[in-house]
């Protein structure tokens, strides 16, 4: 079972839950926010489903300091060569090349290709079909709008 965390003010799951949970299977998961997360089972991983990556590392750092972040993959490889920091969410049918490093909280979507030795900072949001040409070093927190391609300049 994994804990998801991101509902709005109304306890409500937000669009960017559904896109997470949209990658499990019904009765995988539990949705918590900061008012109910400490009802969340204590021994399972959490996936922080927020959209802007700055709110994910706070969520990170506020509310689950000390509990273990789940890397969700539905990726077509297998990540050898890769390094990949907490709270990885690689979509379906993206693929990530050896060399590249990847911070933590990074949400990567459907059908992106992220060649090698590149770097991805902490909180940076990737869209779908998204294509990072080889060697490419992304800011941390940057948002990458899906049909994207980023090439060095």
């Amino acid at each position: 079972m994994l804990n998801i965390y991101g509902t709005n003010d109304s306890g409500l799951p937000t669009g960017w839950t559904t896109k997470i949970t949209s990658l499990l299977k019904v009765g995988e998961y539990g949705v918590y926010d900061q008012s109910n997360y400490s009802q969340a089972g204590s021994d399972n991983e959490w996936v922080i489903a927020l959209e802007d990556g700055k709110e994910r590392i706070g969520a990170q750092s506020k509310y689950l300091s000390g509990t273990i972040m789940h890397q969700l993959f539905k990726g077509c490889n297998n990540l050898d060569g890769v390094t990949v920091g907490d709270g990885l969410v690689l979509g379906c049918c993206s693929l990530v090349r050896p060399g590249t490093i990847i911070g933590d909280q990074v949400y990567i979507g459907a059908g992106s290709i992220i060649d090698i030795n590149c770097n991805i900072g902490d909180g940076v949001t990737i869209g779908d079909n998204v294509t990072v040409h080889e060697g490419v070093s992304i800011p941390a927190n940057t948002n990458i709008p899906s049909g994207s391609v980023v090439h060095s300049e």
